[in-house]
């Protein structure tokens, strides 16, 4: 039996992501407080952006970045910039001056980039520390509240990067904890590595191994409105997929097309949604992780074991149908223990051999 998008899009709907109260997003919001030694420092260059000197100024703070290259992280927090940022503003302007602007941001001290480098942070620097002409505890306090309203906007880059990844980084860390074979390997503790090729395919996980896939995995999340863009890519993308398998594969060993989709920037731009829903063979979500270990049990024959609250069984019942997989799924609420089982969105799992 097929589902229909309407369908789909319902069960999409009732088990969205709440990206807010994730721990693995939650991580991101509240910065760890400012060390002592990182106050000082803000205290010191405070000093010195507000004296009338500017090469002076240039001299010594380029002189403690170089000694210390830690040090500008918490400088480029504070004044509103990013590791990113401030290297890409560099390039445009230093390639026409003949600078040599390096490839991290810790080094920006130690070449000749500095020449423009060093201005470029200091007029930043002096928009937000010189405005603070206190001293004492008062200022260490002003120091760590702006601590904590500058973070979100530093690691923002960062959290889109690693957030993007957070889905496939989860099936491959339960797939190896299940004994699971996929490729790569690496996403289970890299999940930034480079993705299986099939053909010129890119898929974020294939099962077992790309020479020889019952199953290949498309992750896609989504927790900001994803734009025309992100429409276009992903459902691109899927659709890439879906003709290579159907182009390449008999029907009787066509390899089963997951799509790992969620998030609220699908409501956004449905057609995205829709794309997805209708090109993969199967999805599932965060909540809906056990998912993976049903298709996986029954496409490689493997001695997996889900546990689903009476519920959720109900309402997925035509998957379990669909996939003849009664004989692995079982109550959760007659498990006299959890001891060995395995935490897959809102079910548990586990291997019985």
């Amino acid at each position: 039996m097929t589902e229909s998008l309407a369908s789909k899009r319902a069960e999409f709907e009732r088990h969205l992501w709440d990206h807010a109260a994730d721990e693995f997003q939650a991580q991101f919001d509240e910065r760890r407080e400012l060390t002592k030694n990182e106050v000082a420092f803000l205290v010191q260059v405070r000093s010195w952006v507000v004296e009338p000197d500017e090469a002076g100024i240039l001299n010594k703070l380029g002189a403690a970045l170089r000694n210390d290259e830690d040090r500008i992280a918490v400088l480029l927090q504070v004044c509103g910039l990013t590791r990113n940022k401030i290297l890409t503003d560099l390039r445009a302007s230093g390639s026409a001056a003949g600078l040599t602007i390096p490839s991290s941001y810790r080094k920006i001290a130690s070449t000749n980039g500095w020449n423009i480098a060093g201005p470029y942070l200091l007029k930043r620097l002096r928009a937000v520390l010189g405005q603070f002409d206190q001293n004492g505890p008062a200022l260490e306090g002003l120091f760590q509240s702006l601590n904590q309203a500058t973070w979100p906007g530093y690691i923002r880059q960062q959290r889109a990067k690693l957030s993007g990844h957070e889905a496939e980084y989860r099936v491959a860390n339960l797939l190896s904890s299940l004994g699971v074979p996929f490729s790569p390997e690496e996403k289970a503790e890299n999940p930034l590595c480079r993705d299986a090729q099939i053909d010129g395919i890119s898929f974020d996980l294939v099962i077992p191994s790309a020479r020889n896939p019952a199953i290949v995995v498309k992750s896609t999340v989504h927790t900001a409105n994803i734009g025309q863009y992100g429409e276009s890519k992903d459902h691109l993308e899927m659709s890439e997929a879906r003709d290579w398998i159907d182009s390449r594969y008999a029907s009787h060993g066509k390899p089963t097309l997951l799509a790992f989709v969620d998030g609220v920037g699908f409501r956004s731009n449905r057609a995205g949604l829709d794309g997805v829903l209708t090109k993969s063979d199967e999805f599932c979500q965060f909540k809906s992780l056990w998912k993976v270990v049903v298709i996986v049990a029954k496409r490689l024959g493997l001695p997996l074991h889900v546990a689903l609250p009476r519920s959720i069984q109900r309402e997925f019942a035509p998957f379990i149908t669909r996939w003849n997989a009664h004989d692995i799924v079982m109550d959760q609420e007659n498990l006299r223990s959890t001891v060995g089982w395995l935490e897959a969105g809102e079910g548990l799992v586990t291997r019985t051999d």
